[in-house]
């Protein structure tokens, strides 16, 4: 039982890392369409969603 329950926490553990990094990436994403160009003007780095 506790090799299970260590084995189960090491998941969540695991899941919430990923989770965390996309959630860094979308804030990352979202700052850029935040402060893109006021005139209407293409950024050449910004990439629109997929």
């Amino acid at each position: 039982m506790e090799l299970f329950y260590t084995i189960f926490m090491v998941i969540i553990f695991i899941v919430a890392i990923m989770l965390s990094y996309k959630t860094l990436q979308f804030t990352k994403t979202m700052w850029k369409f935040k402060n893109r160009k006021k005139d209407g003007s293409e950024d050449k780095d910004f990439k629109y969603f997929d």
